[in-house]
């Protein structure tokens, strides 16, 4: 069993309020600053720096952990450009999502509200994360003899000598 001291799962809880909080006011401020400017090149400086944002904190987060001794990366370098672009994805959607909460004065958020917005967060970066996986493949390329021997879902699989039915 991985000896991970308990006080590192409170640690990330704020490390990960932080970053959103950092974030949140960056965004404010680029708003701000852009304000006056046409709607389109608005959403494309917002869209540039959440994704900006998000790679950097990433790979800050990835420097972070090299040397953690749980972790161990079959290429470095690869972790450090691409696993960072992976990691980010999850900021790319959280970013946009957190400013949201409260923005209003008049719309004020209850708990179900962001209950909902939080699990749609959630899966749309499962769906963008399996997109990856589809159409990019893994991070650094794995050997024939380490994958999946069975191609597509693994509760989809028929086993050997099941008879089927024909009404199916």
């Amino acid at each position: 069993m991985l000896q991970v001291p308990h006080v590192t799962f409170l640690l990330t809880h704020s490390c990960f309020l932080f970053y959103h909080m950092a974030s949140n006011i960056t965004l404010r401020r680029l708003r701000h600053f852009l304000a006056d400017l046409p709607q389109s090149i608005r959403l494309a400086s917002e869209a540039a720096w959440i994704l900006a944002l998000s790679y950097f904190i990433a790979y800050l987060e990835t420097l972070a952990i090299a040397n953690f001794p749980y972790y161990e990366f079959v290429d470095r370098e690869s972790m450090y450009k691409v696993g960072s672009l992976f990691y980010a994805i999850y900021f790319l959607v959280s970013f946009p999502m957190f400013v949201r909460v409260d923005e209003k004065d008049d719309q004020p958020w209850d708990l179900p509200r962001v209950a909902v917005d939080a699990l749609g967060a959630a899966m749309l970066v499962t769906i963008i994360l399996d997109l990856w996986r589809i159409f990019l493949g893994p991070i650094v390329p794995t050997p024939e003899w380490r994958q999946c021997s069975q191609p597509g879902l693994a509760w989809f699989h028929k086993p050997e000598g099941a008879i089927q039915d024909p009404s199916i």
